[in-house]
């Protein structure tokens, strides 16, 4: 849990958050990821859960750690050398969890990640950003996703393999081995309308949350280019499909100045006032 932007963590209610910090950035980066967290749970992809902490300043975005079960460290994995999600499916098919089928479940879970990450320009998706969770005798299942947000850098290309084009960023790519995600391509088509349906209506969902303006315009610079936007129209060329709103956009108001270390910071949420402890500030363990 590390990265550039400053963290601290939070208990609340029991449970552990991480909360991530902007500075110096030209948008409010805290919130468009919890944005784009709360437009691909409509898009059904299984998130790590997220909330909008409205700062003096913008916001901080607090995520729910899913390394942690009631209090319990649970072992996580990340990749430590270049892999694709091919490869990473195939782990999952000969490695993942057999009750239930969970690991074909997984396998077309990383297939939805990636469609939604091509046409929102999530093209920051290293490896390091995707984990497995090992349980009982180490089967491994995939951790919720994170990190999900525009890159703002229109590369035209993934960090991680896509498909037989390698890591280009297009829709035709992700569905040229969909086969290896244990989808049809019929399937895998019909999957890749529906989020389309959800990605189009991503400035809607936006404002909703909060989102200004002069951000989604910035955003829409990549987003809405030409090369994105006309895969999104080829697979939904009608209106926004959006059937759930922005319920998922939740916030909480934090009073600043916020301590650095072991203080007691208050946020208000519909049922009154509560006291948490930060523990920790600045680089996470």
């Amino acid at each position: 849990m590390g990265g550039a932007r400053p963290k601290a963590l939070l208990d609340f209610d029991g449970e552990q958050w991480v909360i991530t910090f902007s500075e110096g950035e030209p948008a409010d980066t805290a919130l468009i990821e919890h944005a784009t967290m709360t437009l691909a749970r409509e898009a059904d992809l299984r998130t790590a859960s997220t909330m909008a902490v409205r700062l003096t300043d913008g916001h901080a975005i607090a995520i729910k750690r899913f390394d942690r079960d009631r209090g319990a460290r649970r072992h996580c994995l990340s990749a430590a050398e270049p892999f694709g999600d091919p490869e990473l499916a195939q782990l999952l098919r000969r490695k993942g969890v057999a009750q239930g089928e969970r690991y074909v479940a997984d396998m077309r879970e990383l297939f939805h990640r990636r469609v939604f990450s091509i046409l929102m320009d999530n093209s920051d998706d290293h490896e390091k950003n995707h984990a497995l969770i090992a349980s009982g005798h180490r089967p491994y299942e995939l951790s919720a996703a994170y990190d999900v947000l525009p890159a703002r850098q229109a590369l035209g290309f993934q960090q991680m393999r896509v498909g037989r084009q390698d890591a280009d960023s297009t829709l035709e790519n992700a569905l040229s081995m969909s086969s290896l995600f244990s989808l049809k391509r019929d399937d895998a088509a019909a999957e890749v309308r529906m989020i389309a349906a959800v990605v189009s209506g991503w400035k809607e969902h936006f404002r909703a949350c909060g989102v200004t303006a002069a951000d989604i315009e910035q955003y829409a610079e990549q987003i809405d280019r030409p090369f994105l936007r006309q895969q999104r129209e080829a697979q939904w060329p009608g209106s926004p499909r959006s059937e759930r709103g922005a319920a998922g956009c939740t916030f909480t108001h934090v009073r600043l100045p916020l301590p650095l270390d072991g203080s007691h910071v208050k946020f208000s949420q519909p049922g009154g006032e509560r006291e948490r402890v930060i523990v920790r500030y600045g680089l996470l363990p």
